[in-house]
């Protein structure tokens, strides 16, 4: 297989990679990357010659973006506003910086660049996907916790020899792989497991059930409504209920960029626009007046 042709090639130890993945921190950072990318994908935009892409990172990481030219060619910047005014959220400057170059800009009509935030208190994206994160990866490694020791009920083997431990940990790793075998208790020193029970109360369905309302929480909380209710048993107004509430934080993050890119149109004589996904369809269901709801066409409207 490719794959695996792959793995040989770079050296990868299939079995090292596999363990060394099954821990709190892999996946933390396999969360956290897969949550912000999911982010990612909420608009659509034109903002040429600026990636879209670059304007997004800035904005979910820290909740603000400065546009101003660099070299004659408009750029996105990392950075934190900053100097006196009237209000503390309207910062007269942006300290501005990239890799080839930084400095303090004046911002607004009358400055060198516009700021554009993530939504209407500049707050970003990170903390929630990190919150999300913490709690994704705690359940998985609970999940994968049960699933592996449902394969041995003895408890937990106690090393008294350097030697004990490598054999232990030999035969963890062969449990974890589905492979039969046995602690050698090497030099006959009586081997002995402590009465700790290695299996937990939730099942494999629930913790399971929970990684997927979790999930579905964060989805929810970033403005997306999920499937997880069944539609065959609630009615129309039930499933459309919460719609207005995830509208608030998607139309939100959407106003405020719609806003910044306003005034960058203005100030460098742009046509940037933004919209959200088009694959968000319920968003078009709901504000929609013409489409089917319920089978009908509504024409109260």
């Amino acid at each position: 297989m490719y794959l695996q042709t792959y793995l040989d090639w770079t050296n990868i130890d299939i079995k090292g990679y596999a363990l060394e993945n099954t821990t709190y921190s892999a996946f933390y950072y396999f969360w956290r990357d897969e949550l912000f990318e999911r982010c990612m994908k909420l608009f659509e935009e034109n903002t040429d010659p600026i990636p879209p892409h670059e304007i997004e990172v800035r904005l979910m990481i820290q909740g603000h973006c400065l546009i101003a030219p660099l070299k004659g060619e408009l750029t996105a910047f990392f950075g934190e506003p900053n100097g006196i005014s009237k209000y503390r959220d309207m910062k007269p400057f942006y300290c501005a910086h990239s890799p080839i170059w930084s400095g303090n800009v004046k911002v607004g009509p009358k400055g060198v660049g516009e700021v554009i935030w993530n939504n209407k208190i500049m707050n970003p994206l990170l903390d929630l996907i990190h919150h999300y994160a913490i709690m994704l990866a705690h359940t998985e490694v609970t999940y994968l916790w049960e699933a592996i020791n449902a394969r041995s009920n003895n408890g937990v083997p106690v090393a008294k020899t350097e030697k004990q431990k490598t054999s232990i940990k030999n035969f963890v790793a062969k449990i974890f792989n589905g492979k039969f075998d046995v602690v050698t208790d090497i030099g006959d020193m009586g081997l002995e497991y402590a009465g700790a029970h290695t299996n937990i109360t939730q099942g494999v369905e629930s913790l399971w059930e929970a990684r997927q309302k979790i999930l579905n929480a964060f989805l929810n909380d970033i403005g997306i409504k999920t499937g997880l209710d069944k539609r065959s048993n609630s009615v129309d107004d039930e499933v459309n209920a919460d719609t207005p509430s995830l509208l608030i934080n998607l139309n939100d993050m959407l106003d405020s960029r719609k806003n910044g890119f306003e005034a960058v149109n203005k100030h460098f004589g742009t046509n940037w626009t933004v919209e959200l996904n088009k694959d968000l369809n319920y968003i078009n269901e709901f504000t929609d007046p013409k489409v089917e709801i319920g089978g009908k066409e509504d024409e109260s409207i």
